[in-house]
């Protein structure tokens, strides 16, 4: 992967690790061009009618519906570190019980104590 292209995933990233990048970067640099593209230009760098808290809230919900345990904490932590209140992240958790049921629910109340507890953050 180009330094740009490592730079730019890592600045994204809010200091979430999320190690797909690196491997992706070097199994298929190329790839990881393209990826960046969509990630970082295309989403959560670009500046649009949605601000960047609003699209990790957003997120955290989808990765809940989808029961994807990475996309959970990482979206959870970057929606903290772009302000979001707890309060704000439970009730993206709670929006994902209607498309995706209980068990995605409970995922996401499992990880926002785990990253609470971890920060240090008092509900």
């Amino acid at each position: 992967m180009t330094k740009d292209t490592s730079e730019a995933f890592c600045a994204i990233s809010l200091g979430a690790d999320n190690p797909a990048y690196d491997i992706i970067n070097r199994m298929d640099e190329e790839y990881a061009g393209f990826l960046k593209g969509l990630y970082v230009d295309g989403t959560f760098g670009r500046e649009g009618a949605l601000d960047r808290k609003t699209k990790e809230l957003i997120m955290v919900g989808i990765t809940c519906a989808l029961r994807s345990q990475r996309g959970v904490r990482l979206h959870s932590q970057r929606a903290l570190k772009m302000g979001a209140e707890p309060r704000e992240v439970l009730e993206a958790m709670e929006i994902s019980a209607i498309p995706g049921g209980m068990p995605g629910l409970w995922l996401g109340l499992d990880t926002l104590q785990e990253i609470l507890d971890k920060e240090g953050i008092e509900f």
